[in-house]
């Protein structure tokens, strides 16, 4: 038996193979692909045909140099697709470029991930594709060279999401490698002759639940398949655009959909609203809001979903051409349902995940365990600087060593800024304002610098001690001399964080900072030093509570 990579996609329960294309690709479309049965085999079917045929880019120069091109040059691409009953269910087996001509809504999301995670074991991993949905979206893609145990990939199972997975099932007879996200890419043993009986082991294995003995951490956000659903969180997407562009603020911004090969002087444009070509030189949410004013856009929610796209020419490319949808760039928090008993989602490239229960109550239950403090209180300030120097003018028992920068040892351009305010008290007060996740994210990883420099850097102590001296003498007996053994428990990290009051009159923080701060919390206070928050009240824009979040 031969040894083949197939590359199968499962179309949604309720879908047709009618569905399953694009419209210019459907039956009886301009563009319909050629049809026939599939031998052996009742009800399968399959479709075949060019995808696309166009001139190549360079003609045009080669032309001039060389005189009259042949007109039969062409760059193109072919395809064809099974559709194979698997019990109750169907399989799409693709071939070349045959994705183009499909309907992606058709096909169930994360099915290739699925059947990876639920026949690869934990230890036979050999690529994981990960991504940290949050005010600065990080992704990652890691490379084993031989099967490796899911540590070896630097998950963190309270943030990542998996998006791509890859590993050697513990099956042989299954298939010799898997790896996929919405599609399954699997090297197995297959003919003709036995393609059904192939795509029915595929299908079984999507079926399993074997993940949640070794990934259940996948399931911490699930995709939302919902339409109702997913119409009303479009809803609360096109209302954070509306806030955006009436000048208020929001926690929605942009990221790439995938891992990029981003250069810089690369451009990009916005389209599909009469923008006419602006160039721009990286995503960014205020960019295309501003691009939505300048042209007037009037659109719906489903004219961005369906119009919107991001084209990019990279440095040395004479074309334009279609990257992403607007919609797939989108990052966004939001909830659904009654105070009490709402649902939490994220948007992130172009699917909506909701958040397990469990998991969004471990996260609450841990932030709600982080002491809350008042130090700085309520404030008048509208930004970060504006009440840094407040502070520096009002209180005498905090000294001031925003912007002091102090180098560890070994280290020449470091510049590690210890905190923004030192209490008589031993406080390392961390301050931002917080009313978009993203410089939160910022602040958390500062507060864990600062921290693990202060315990296992002695050079760095004696330095800041040195500093504080110099600031305000008599200030620096709080801190531990370079060499003497001190009890880390007598200082302490404190977050402080401006925020605008919700409607109700709360302050709190975005699902995905606590997150986040989670992670940063748990490894200050492996060094022993507790964690404490203060959420600063600003005043809200205009006299207005901002919308909840």
């Amino acid at each position: 038996m031969a040894t083949r990579t197939l590359n199968v996609r499962l179309l949604r329960q309720g879908k047709s193979i009618a569905d399953a294309f694009g419209a210019t690709f459907a039956p009886g479309a301009s563009r319909a692909l050629e049809r026939s049965s599939w031998m052996g085999v009742d009800d399968a079917e399959v479709f075949v045909g060019q995808i696309y045929s166009n001139p190549p880019s360079w003609k045009t120069f080669i032309s001039e140099g060389f005189g009259e091109v042949p007109e039969n040059i062409f760059t193109g691409g072919a395809g064809a697709v099974i559709f194979m009953p698997a019990g109750a269910r169907i399989a799409a087996v693709c071939f070349g470029h045959i994705h183009i001509a499909l309907d992606d809504d058709a096909f169930e999301r994360q099915f290739g991930l699925r059947v990876t995670l639920n026949t690869v074991p934990r230890g036979s991993l050999r690529t994981l594709d990960l991504a940290t949905p949050d005010a600065v979206t990080f992704q990652k893609r890691v490379q084993a060279s031989k099967d490796s145990d899911i540590q070896a990939f630097g998950v963190d199972m309270l943030r990542d999401l998996a998006r791509v997975a890859g590993g050697t099932p513990r099956s042989s007879g299954f298939a010799k490698f898997v790896a996929g996200k919405d599609s399954l890419s699997i090297v197995c043993d297959v003919e003709v002759n036995t393609l059904q009986e192939k795509c029915l082991e595929i299908v079984a294995a999507y079926d399993l639940k074997a993940y949640l003995q070794e990934f259940a951490w996948v399931d911490n956000m699930r995709v939302v398949v919902e339409r109702d659903v997913i119409e009303a969180l479009d809803s609360k997407l096109f209302e954070a655009i509306d806030e955006l562009r009436n000048g208020n603020a929001s926690d929605l911004h942009m990221a790439p959909p995938e891992i990029v090969s981003y250069t810089e002087g690369g451009e990009l444009h916005y389209n599909g609203f009469g923008s006419h070509g602006k160039n721009f030189y990286s995503l960014s949410i205020e960019d295309y809001v501003c691009e939505l004013e300048r042209c007037g856009f009037d659109g719906d929610v489903s004219a961005i979903k369906e119009k919107h796209r991001v084209k990019s020419k990279g440095e040395g490319d004479e074309n334009f051409s279609e990257k992403w949808r607007v919609y797939d760039c989108f990052v966004f928090e939001t909830s659904l349902g009654e105070s009490g008993s709402e649902e939490y989602y994220v948007l992130f490239a172009g699917n909506w995940y909701r958040i397990q229960k469990n998991f969004k109550e471990q996260v609450e239950r841990f932030f709600d365990a982080i002491p809350k403090v008042s130090i700085i209180g309520k404030t008048a300030c509208l930004n970060e600087q504006e009440l840094i120097e407040d502070i520096a003018a009002k209180r005498k028992d905090l000294l001031m060593l925003d912007q002091t920068k102090i180098n560890p040892r070994g280290v020449k351009y470091a510049n590690l800024e210890p905190c923004d305010f030192l209490s008589e008290e031993g406080q390392f007060i961390h301050l931002k304002d917080g009313h978009s996740s993203g410089p939160i994210s910022h602040l958390w990883s500062q507060g864990v610098v600062s921290a693990e420099a202060f315990i296992s850097d002695a050079d760095f102590r004696k330095k800041l001690r040195s500093k504080v001296r110099s600031l305000r003498r008599g200030f620096e007996t709080i801190l531990p001399k370079s060499t003497e053994r001190f009890a880390r428990d007598t200082y302490q990290v404190v977050y402080g964080i401006m925020r605008k009051p919700y409607v109700d009159g709360r302050l709190d923080l975005p699902f995905f900072s606590k997150v986040s701060l989670q992670a940063a919390a748990e490894r200050i206070q492996q060094f022993g030093i507790p964690v404490a928050i203060e959420l600063i009240e600003k005043p809200a824009s205009d006299g207005v509570a901002a919308d909840e979040e």
